[in-house]
């Protein structure tokens, strides 16, 4: 399959709590958190973190979180990182997302030359571990780890059925290999102070009470080559809304603030498709500013 490049820099997306709250069942849930993880994997977002909107949400906070990463996992790991629960019964309706880390060689024989495999941890002795990694045998590898750990592992075949393996760095790969989702229940500003401090130097809002983005292009492209966080407001409320329960605007947390559909034609727009428009937009700046 084709191997997208990485980003040049580093891209998460906050997303409220609340963001399923408006779904009827499990099944509609689970739909959505679909829709959500399609749209971060096509425009090849590295981190998404969940943040505290309203009271009561921690279910659903849950529940997106656990979905978003079932879905990264590539499928030769789910019977093994997730057993059967509830939470997990519609899992077959989430939308398979092929991203690089999805491999679907199963054969020493069908690798390429060099690839890199998601695997886990079955046994570690004597500084030699074990590792399924969907590939019909498991593959030994010398290194630490704990068993059950998540590891990337680069392969390099070296003939008759040899292959040579080590345990790398998830940002050593050289191409997109998909995101991460993790919770994080503090308020949003919170949550935006800890990503700055990890580095997130450009904090986006997006809100129909922002710039037109046609005002903003100049700025936005230039301001883009910096790790970026993108804040999302909930279905019921817009990111205005939730600042002020903490006292807070927009300014006080974000560099600039986005209307990234002008004119939108509906009274509301869902929190997955403002994520899906203005990531397309994202995208678009960032590969004419790689150039």
């Amino acid at each position: 399959m084709q191997r997208p490049p990485c980003r040049s820099s580093r891209l998460c997306v906050a997303l409220p709590a609340s963001l399923l709250s408006e779904a009827p069942g499990l099944r509609e849930k689970t739909l959505k958190a679909g829709l959500v993880g399609r749209a971060c994997a096509i425009f090849r977002v590295d981190e998404v973190v969940v943040y505290k909107d309203v009271e009561g949400c921690e279910e659903d906070a849950e529940l997106l979180v656990e979905l978003l990463n079932y879905m990264c996992c590539p499928q030769y790991l789910r019977k093994l990182v997730y057993p059967l629960k509830p939470s997990l019964r519609y899992v077959g309706t989430l939308p398979p997302l092929r991203t690089p880390n999805h491999p679907l060689e199963s054969r020493v024989e069908d690798l390429p030359s060099s690839s890199f495999r998601e695997g886990l941890v079955i046994e570690c002795r004597r500084g030699v571990l074990r590792i399924e990694a969907g590939l019909r045998r498991l593959i030994e590898v010398e290194g630490r780890a704990r068993v059950g750990e998540r590891v990337v592992l680069e392969l390099r075949k070296m003939g008759k059925g040899r292959l040579k393996a080590k345990v790398i760095d998830r940002e050593q790969v050289p191409y997109y290999f998909g995101f991460t989702a993790k919770l994080d229940l503090r308020t949003l500003s919170q949550v935006v102070a800890s990503l700055r401090g990890s580095g997130y130097d450009f904090v986006l809002a997006t809100s129909r009470l922002g710039r037109p983005l046609n005002e903003a292009l100049g700025y936005l492209r230039k301001r883009l080559k910096a790790d970026t966080l993108i804040l999302y407001g909930s279905p019921r409320e817009g990111l205005a809304e939730i600042l002020r329960r903490e006292g807070l605007s927009l300014n006080d947390i974000a560099e600039l603030t986005i209307n990234f559909i002008p004119h939108q034609g509906v009274e509301t727009v869902r929190t997955e498709e403002a994520l899906m428009a203005s990531l397309a937009v994202v995208n678009m700046l960032t590969n004419r500013a790689a150039r």
